[in-house]
């Protein structure tokens, strides 16, 4: 690649010299001693040196426990009502909709009749996610990863602890 040696005149404003003279230490009209200077600053404008890696946000302990479902802070929560979405996240130990703090039934039933299931009604975008996804999937997701960690591998139905009573007193799931 031919290299060529071209001089021509380029106007650089006074204060910009004056300000690349301080930071080099060279005076502003000292031009023999600031043309290395200028010149790397245009080939770094030219290749940018590549963005350095990102580092992992340092893991929080801050987040909303949601029975099984632990929300870290910053997680955002949908949900919508007559087809308008509204929003809230995570703040501390707090869910927040706007400087109101809420429950996660009280946010699904903010609008509309009071009587909506959380579970099936917000949908949660966790930090450093783009996904939105259901609440209800969250916790049956949660519900078999403990019952792997109990080893049985299986789920039960609790019902509220029925199944045991009815196993206790021997009565038939199915009357």
């Amino acid at each position: 690649m031919p290299r060529y040696s071209l001089q021509f005149p380029i106007r650089v404003p006074d204060d910009v010299l004056v300000e690349l003279g301080e930071f080099t230490g060279h005076f502003w009209s000292d031009s023999l001693h600031l043309e290395p200077f200028v010149i790397e600053a245009i080939r770094n404008y030219i290749n940018p040196a590549p963005p350095a890696p990102q580092q992992p946000a340092a893991a929080s302990e801050a987040g909303y426990q949601w029975k099984e479902v632990f929300l870290p802070e910053g997680t955002r929560l949908r949900a919508s009502f007559d087809h308008q979405q509204y929003f809230a996240t995570v703040k501390g130990a707090e869910i927040k909709y706007g400087e109101h703090v809420v429950s996660p039934s009280c946010f699904a039933n903010l609008y509309g009749s009071g009587n909506r299931n959380a579970w099936k009604a917000i949908w949660l975008r966790l930090p450093g996610s783009d996904e939105w996804l259901q609440a209800d999937v969250c916790r049956s997701a949660r519900k078999a990863a403990i019952a792997r960690l109990h080893g049985d591998g299986t789920q039960h139905k609790s019902n509220s602890g029925r199944t045991a009573r009815r196993a206790a007193k021997k009565i038939p799931e199915n009357p």
